[in-house]
């Protein structure tokens, strides 16, 4: 058993210690490619939950946490999103992963059909960010603005021309993909090169061959974290030295843990939430004491860690709004009117029938030490 489900089942036992009133539902991959960022979404969004229900949790009510695994393929996605409406009367939904699951949730029109209000989602494409449901409250920045970002510190700053693509095969692939040749189009740039891997196997090798013969001056990873690790890895054993930079679905631990520190040294990583380890902002001083008892002694607290807690954070705060007995409307309702609410250094902003609650990007690396500079 790995390090990571035993801290889940810790984790749930804490959030569920009283008979839980309030169900709250998620699906997420816990076991495949995609396993280990799953499981910490869940786990930080029942560390949360266990925090609130460790006082009292909500007027009188405990919040039970229902985590289902989807192997991050869409069609369990929608299975466990039935299952966890009808059979476990969820009253909302919560952090979601993967935009092709996604697509499929929203073209389904399940959410929009049951009621039900879906916070937060581990996708920043623009074709499940922009219209697609009044019922699916995101709070990651979208691809497009991490694209942005890096690009222009590329390009604008540094003066690299030559960039080249790595892409998942699946909608999120596409999706990045198109970020970045509308970004370089617009400073009438083409794509210096591509390579492409398969969603299920993860195998980059003949990616990495391909691109180690272009050996472009940078490489933007639009991938997952256990790819975008072996992409590395195989790629500098071929030779090639482009600078690597990868959107936010990369969890640099998981790179570092999978390839060492030598392989994941100097790749560039957008991020969409504030880092963990910033002491210097309220809410991660609160999460990282919530998350403390769930860390191995020397382990830092992950991005999706602190993703899955700002998500229950949020759905807390609409339950506690939604009245005595919360339902599906008036949690929709309290979503829906929630301006501005700050969770301590980071700010997500519902109201005018926004959906999409923040813009925050920033740029990181990962450090010889293999943690992370800004």
């Amino acid at each position: 058993m790995t390090v990571v489900r035993t801290l889940l089942a810790l984790a749930f036992s804490v959030a569920t210690l009283a008979y839980a009133d309030i169900n709250i539902g998620e699906s997420v991959p816990t076991s495949g490619l995609a396993g280990d960022t799953g499981k910490a979404l869940a786990l930080g969004a029942s560390i949360y939950f266990g925090r609130v229900n460790a006082q009292g949790g909500i007027n009188g009510e405990h919040i039970n946490l229902i985590t289902r695994d989807d192997g991050y393929d869409a069609a369990r996605t929608l299975a466990n999103t039935r299952d966890l409406i009808d059979k476990e009367n969820a009253v909302a939904l919560i952090g979601y992963y993967g935009t092709t699951p996604l697509q499929e949730l929203i073209k389904s029109k399940i959410l929009d059909t049951s009621g039900i209000s879906l916070v937060g989602a581990y996708t920043g494409a623009d074709s499940v960010r922009t219209g697609a449901s009044a019922y699916f409250f995101q709070t990651r920045a979208g691809y497009t603005q991490e694209v942005e970002k890096i690009v222009s510190l590329l390009n604008d700053h540094l003066g690299v021309t030559r960039i080249a693509v790595l892409a998942q095969k699946d909608g999120f692939g596409e999706a990045g993909y198109a970020a970045v040749k509308e970004e370089l189009a617009k400073r009438k740039l083409t794509l210096a090169g591509e390579g492409w891997y398969d969603k299920n196997s993860g195998d980059t090798n003949a990616a990495a061959q391909e691109l180690a013969k272009v050996n472009p001056e940078a490489i933007i990873m639009v991938a997952i974290s256990k790819p975008a690790g072996t992409f590395a890895k195989q790629y500098k054993a071929l030779g090639g030295t482009s600078q690597l930079y990868g959107l936010s679905p990369i969890q640099y631990d998981e790179v570092t843990k999978l390839v060492g520190i030598g392989n994941a040294h100097g790749i560039g990583l957008s991020q969409v939430f504030p880092a963990p380890t910033n002491a210097q902002l309220k809410l991660v001083r609160d999460f990282q004491k919530d998350a403390e008892p769930f860390l191995k002694t020397g382990d830092y607290p992950s991005y999706a860690l602190l993703e899955g807690y700002i998500s229950a954070r949020l759905v807390t705060e609409a339950i506690k709004r939604a009245g005595k007995t919360p339902t599906r409307a008036s949690v929709y309702a309290a979503l829906n009117n929630m301006k501005r609410f700050d969770l301590g250094g980071f700010i997500v902003d519902f109201s005018d029938k926004k959906r999409l609650g923040s813009n925050f990007v920033e740029l990181t690396m990962i450090s010889p030490t293999g943690t992370l500079t800004r």
